[in-house]
């Protein structure tokens, strides 16, 4: 007898089957102002686009094993040894790889809320299970409560640092003090490393249980492309490629990294452009009456609250103007007030305000 759909249910992985289904969401035109997934808003270094296009002559061809030159090419931008680089399809597939590795059915991943939601959901696709941890009322680590939520089961701690949503950056004597005292992998993501300059990679060797993870989506402007890398020491590096795909990224997206890490000019650039309009922005949204909290990243979150106004219908309000955020509003850790909105080139920025004005006003 041919099997129907719901013999087919059966057959799936129980973890899986309780995870709600991903959806593309609305299409957003080309003259949609989009600053809700964090990204640079330039294109990348015209060096890059070049290495692409010499690239792609090649693509008949299998890229590097364990991403080839790029290993090497990182280990010297992040002052470690190409032993200690796992490098992957973007810092989302090594969120997912660490959980392979290190988490078992049922075993405990630690998760101070609010934060990235892909770590909760990476542990649920490999049956973990997220245990939420609720961050300080100003989104610092509540160390104690973190160290009182570990148990024999614990695996994996994912701290975001700076954070996303909230954007603020946890002091390095706090994360020496949850590594003195969290008796499971540590994994510090450091994905906005270039705005903020603070790491802990420093540490890979002297905190065998530390996993401090990058990406060159943000500031080198390829989200598109999927490079992520992590740093860890060598044993570690080790089983997490074993466990990896062979090719963990393309050709293309090899030259385009390689490319980018040698134009570092056109890189600090953009930064430079990005943080200064993010002061110019938190001025401006501080003076229609919302609260902005500090922000270490190329994004600002924001708290509506104080204009008695939920996130989701400003949000909504927005999208109908074609200007497109984040809402965070009564996501893990949070309240019904919160967006997210990343910084964007000064027409962008200039257009989101002229929209929020015009949506607050029709909200009011």
């Amino acid at each position: 007898m041919t099997p129907n759909l719901e013999t087919i249910d059966t057959w799936v992985n129980p973890s899986l089957r309780g995870l709600a289904p991903k959806k593309a969401g609305p299409e957003r035109n080309a003259q949609a102002i989009r600053l809700d997934k964090g990204e640079l808003p330039y294109p990348p270094s015209p060096k890059v686009v070049d290495a692409i296009a010499r690239a792609a002559t090649t693509c008949n061809r299998y890229p590097g094993v364990l991403g080839g030159a790029l290993r090497a090419q990182l280990a010297t931008y992040a002052g470690t040894e190409p032993d200690q680089i796992v490098i992957g399809n973007g810092s989302d597939d090594l969120i997912e790889l660490i959980i392979k590795v290190f988490v078992q059915p049922g075993q405990q991943v630690l998760l101070p809320v609010p934060t990235f939601f892909v770590y909760g959901q990476a542990t649920q696709v490999m049956g973990g299970v997220p245990v939420f941890v609720q961050r300080t009322p100003d989104f610092g680590l509540d160390v104690e409560a973190l160290v009182a939520k570990v148990t024999p089961a614990t695996q994996v701690l994912y701290i975001a640092n700076p954070n996303n949503p909230t954007a603020n950056l946890v002091s390095r004597d706090t994360l020496e003090e949850v590594l003195n005292r969290v008796n499971a992998m540590v994994v510090v993501d450091e994905c906005y490393f270039e705005l903020c300059q603070t790491t802990i990679s420093d540490w890979v060797d002297h905190y065998p249980h530390l996993i401090v993870l990058r990406s060159l989506s943000k500031s080198f402007g390829l989200a598109g492309l999927r490079i992520g890398y992590a740093i860890a020491n060598a044993q570690v590096v080790d089983y997490l490629y074993r466990a990896a795909q062979l090719f963990p990224v393309n050709t293309v997206a090899i030259a385009a990294a390689l490319a980018a890490l040698e134009d570092q000019a056109y890189i600090q650039d953009n930064i430079h452009r990005i943080l200064s309009d993010k002061l110019q922005l938190q001025e401006q949204l501080e003076g229609l009456g919302l609260q902005v909290y500090p922000s270490a990243t190329n994004f600002l979150f924001v708290n509506t609250q104080p204009l008695n106004l939920p996130s989701a219908p400003l949000v909504a309000a927005l999208q109908e103007r074609n200007i497109w955020v984040a809402d965070f509003g009564n996501t893990p850790g949070l309240g019904a007030y919160y967006f997210r909105i990343a910084v964007g080139t000064p027409a962008e920025n200039q257009g989101f305000l002229q929209g929020l004005a015009d949506a607050l006003l029709s909200l009011s």
